[in-house]
C-alpha cells in the first residue's frame, strides 16, 4: 500500500529497497502500521506530544522542518508524507523548509511519496509550485505513475518524487 503500511512484498519493493522508512504525521489510523512493517526500519514523526503513541518505536516528537536535527543526511531509503501538506504544513515557507529537510535525510536515489487533497482549503500550496520539490526527479517507479489521484470527494492525490 502506498500510504506507508507493507511496502514490502509489492511491486514497490521490487524496485526500491526500502531498509529505513519515515512516515509523517501520526493519528489513530497509523498506529497499526508498526505491525504491517516486519521487515523495514519503520520511524514516524509528528509535531503534537500526545499523538506519539500513534508512531512507531522510533518516533521523533517535532516538525518535518527540523528533520535534520535527529537523523544525519541520507538516512533514509523512503519518506511518506501523507495528509500533511495542508494539514498542518499550511506556511509555503514551511513547506519549502520541510521538503529540502526530507531531500536531505534521503540517500541519493531514495523515494519520497507525497499525499495531499487537491481541494479548497487543503491545496493552497500545491506540490508543483514549491521550488524544493523541483530538485527531486518526479516519479522514477514502474509500479506507480508520478502522479496517482484516489477517488473520492477529498480529491486526494499521491506524488512520487526521486532525489
Amino acid at each position: 500500500s502506498v500510504s506507508g503500511v507493507c511496502l514490502r512484498d509489492t511491486p514497490l519493493d521490487a524496485e526500491v529497497s526500502i531498509e529505513r522508512l519515515l512516515f509523517v504525521g501520526c493519528a489513530g489510523y497509523t498506529q497499526r502500521y508498526s505491525g504491517l512493517m516486519r521487515r523495514t526500519e519503520y520511524w514516524t514523526m509528528e509535531p503534537q506530544p500526545r499523538r506519539a503513541h500513534y508512531g512507531a518505536a522510533l518516533h521523533i516528537v517535532d516538525t518535518l522542518q527540523r528533520l535534520g536535527r535527529h537523523v544525519p543526511p541520507a538516512h533514509f531509503d523512503a519518506i511518506v508524507v501523507n495528509g500533511v501538506l495542508g494539514w498542518g504544513l499550511n506556511r509555503r515557507d514551511d513547506a519549502e523548509s520541510a521538503f529540502l529537510a526530507c531531500r536531505a535525510a534521503l540517500h541519493p536515489g531514495g523515494l519520497l511519496i507525497l499525499g495531499w487533497n487537491d481541494v479548497l482549503p487543503r491545496n493552497r500550496i500545491t506540490p508543483a509550485t514549491l521550488a524544493a520539490l523541483a530538485q527531486f526527479s518526479p516519479g522514477g517507479l514502474k509500479a506507480f505513475p508520478a502522479r496517482m489521484p484516489v477517488p473520492g470527494p477529498e480529491r486526494h492525490v499521491f506524488e512520487f518524487y526521486r532525489r
